[in-house]
């Protein structure tokens, strides 16, 4: 079993799994583009830590927890929204479905077609898994209400003019 505190730029899946490779590491928010995009605090630290294992002696696996804190905007008052992330998933690598049929569940199945992968892309869609949709606070946020009583105006009806209008009798003569 091989230690590494580097991450590297692609990950050599089917290589690391045989040999067992256990990775840590840590990345700048901002190092990360997709996540750089949606995060405030762009110069807060993302901890990785990376296991790779072969299950059934021949599919490669990743058992990963990712670790960060990430400033988001709410989606309701558009104020800062602070979220503490703790990502733990358990990935295996196939190159068909077919392979993944006799997996257990616990495993999420990523279909892929290369031996490597880059290691940024895996990261930042596991992150991006465990966000929500629409970030917002848990309790009734600042929103911008209109605080003023809403005063009905009274209008007049646009039709009351048609009922001093008389019919004339057409065809009559």
């Amino acid at each position: 079993m091989e230690t590494s505190k580097l991450l590297p730029s692609e990950l050599k899946i089917f290589n690391f799994a045989k040999k067992e490779v256990s990775l840590f590491g840590e990345y700048l928010i901002s190092s990360l583009p997709r996540i750089s995009e949606i995060a405030i605090n762009k110069e807060d630290c993302v901890k990785v830590d990376l296991s790779f294992y072969l299950e059934n002696d021949k599919t490669p696996c990743i058992k990963g927890i990712i670790e960060l804190n990430i400033v988001l905007e709410c989606q309701r008052c558009l104020e800062a929204l602070q979220k503490q992330l703790k990502v733990n998933f358990n990935l295996a690598f196939v190159r068909n479905e077919q392979q993944a049929e006799g997996l257990d569940s616990q495993y999420e199945i990523y279909v892929i077609e290369g031996d490597e992968l880059a290691t940024i892309d895996l990261i930042t869609d596991e992150i991006l898994l465990s966000l929500p949709m629409a970030p917002s606070h848990n309790y009734e946020c600042n929103l911008n209400k209109d605080k003023q009583e809403i005063v009905k105006e009274k209008r007049e009806n646009p039709f009351t003019i048609l009922k001093n209008i008389k019919i004339a009798d057409v065809g009559k003569e």
